[in-house]
């Protein structure tokens, strides 16, 4: 008789794991789902790249105040690079204009 109330325990028992084994998929399943939903893998991917944005302007922004003469030296050659045309332009003007022959006006 010992034998058989062990088998039923045993049987009930795992009775009651089958059960709370399918209420967990259940719930697992519907967090997925609910993972899954277009709008929230969008505002997923929105809240890592905003991180991933913050985490290299803070880093950027330490490189800089640990090195400002680089930094300086950098967007001064940057400008020059941006700048070049109009550069080029207005020196190439102002040497074909200038004669060196040419007396100011207060010297005459």
């Amino acid at each position: 008789m010992t034998q058989k109330n062990d088998d039923i325990f045993k049987l009930r028992n795992l009775a009651i794991e089958k059960t709370e084994a399918r209420e967990s998929l259940k719930e697992d399943i519907s967090q997925t789902k609910e993972r899954l939903r277009p709008a929230n893998l969008v505002q997923e991917a929105k809240d890592k790249a905003l991180n991933r944005v913050q985490k290299t302007s803070e880093s950027a922004l330490q490189g800089v105040k640990d090195n400002p003469g680089k930094v300086a030296s950098v967007a001064a050659v940057a400008a020059l690079i941006a700048l070049r045309k109009p550069l080029t332009n207005y020196f190439a003007n102002r040497g074909a204009g200038y004669d060196g022959s040419k007396k100011n006006d207060a010297e005459e």
